[in-house]
This record gives C-alpha cells, structure tokens and sequence, in this order.
C-alpha cells in the first residue's frame, strides 16, 4: 500500500496558486469537450471510474483534506485518466474565484459534511447563499446531483434546491459506475450502507437549453 509521501500528484493535481482566475477549461484540458465537476473526491472512487469510462468528457475534482487530494489524484494518474484534473481547496472559494459562468455540464455533490450539530449547520456547504454561485457555473441546461445519508441535512438541501428560481427538479441519474442499488458506488457509500444508514438523493436542471 502506498504510503503518502509514495502519492504523485502531478500532472493532475494543479497547484491552485498556479490556476488562472477564472480558468479556461478549454485551454486545460486542450479541447472543448463537456465539463463535470466534483465537489469533495474523497479516494477518488466515483471521478475516476467516470473519467476512465468516458474520455469524451472532462473531470474536475475539488478536495480540501490534503491526504485525499493527493490519493486521488495518484489515482487518476495510475488509471490514466488524462481527461481529469484536481485542486485542493475549498469548494465554495474555488467555485467563486477559478470556475467561470456557465463552464460545468454537470455538478456532482455526494455525501458533503453535515456539520450535524446546530451551532456547525451554517458551514454546511449546500445552503441559500451557495445557490447562487452554482446556479452561475452550469451551462445552460447543467444538471446539479446531491447524495447525502445524513437526513437532517437533505431536508435542508432539498428545500433549498426545490426553492432556488431557475432551477427544475428532475429525476436523479444514476451513474453508470455504480453497483447494483448504490446511489453513486463511492467508498464513503459503501462503507454507510454496511453501517445501515439511509441514503437521499436529488438533482435538478438550470432551466434553459444547452449552448
């Protein structure tokens, strides 16, 4: 097993001092393919088996815990996904100051912290003043998909999403790369579902057609 310092981040692990603001994805990944975007990697199980699956679109996956980052993107450069980038930072600075209007196809949220006590609830990421900046980077057309087990918190994230003017809640999409029952097949949810715990999703679309 690798040990941390045996992690290799380059070339796919960007060091955010270096990130243009905004960045031209285009320029990053040298072509215009489409653009999903994945707040919170974890080891990486979920952007990696979608960016080997589907080289026809780009990843981009944001990490705050260091650890995570760099296994991630070791991951993503040993499965040789070339079509995949990462930045360690956190995600609602990063979406704000490097992503531009209407860049991401896709917004992919699964099991954010829950900050489960009251007085930590206003660090939850998905809340009314976060709406505004994800509803900014989805292409016309963009989807937003959230997967949670913490109940508490998708009660609020999906009053939040249901009540955001210009978006349209649809049916969740599945991703392909997921097992039999699984929301997404990360190893955060394969670890809850042995525990017993309950998953929620939702997902909506920013009204308007794609450009």
């Amino acid at each position: 097993m690798q040990t941390n310092h045996e992690l290799v981040v380059e070339p796919i692990g960007l060091d955010v001092d270096k990130i243009a603001r905004p960045m031209n994805f285009a320029e990053l990944f040298g072509n215009n393919n489409p653009v999903e975007l994945e707040i919170g990697m974890g080891k990486g199980t979920f952007i990696t088996e979608q960016a080997a699956a589907r080289k026809d679109t780009n990843f981009f996956g944001i990490e705050y815990a260091k650890f995570y980052w760099r296994y991630c993107s070791d991951r993503l450069r040993r499965n040789g996904c070339d079509n995949a980038r990462t930045a360690r930072a956190e995600a609602g600075f990063f979406l704000h100051e490097f992503v531009p209007d209407g860049a991401i196809r896709v917004l992919h949220i699964y099991f954010p912290d829950p900050w489960p006590k009251a007085r930590h609830n206003k660090r939850r990421l998905i809340q009314e003043k976060f709406m505004p900046t994800a509803l900014r980077i989805l292409e016309p057309a963009g989807r937003i998909q959230v997967v949670t087990d913490h109940s508490n918190y998708f009660e609020q994230i999906d009053r939040v999403i249901r009540s955001t003017k210009g978006l349209t809640v649809i049916d969740y999409n599945r991703p392909g790369s997921a097992g039999e029952g699984e929301f997404v097949g990360t190893n955060f949810e394969r670890k809850y579902r042995r525990e017993g715990r309950p998953f929620n999703a939702i997902a909506a679309v920013k009204n308007g057609e794609y450009s």
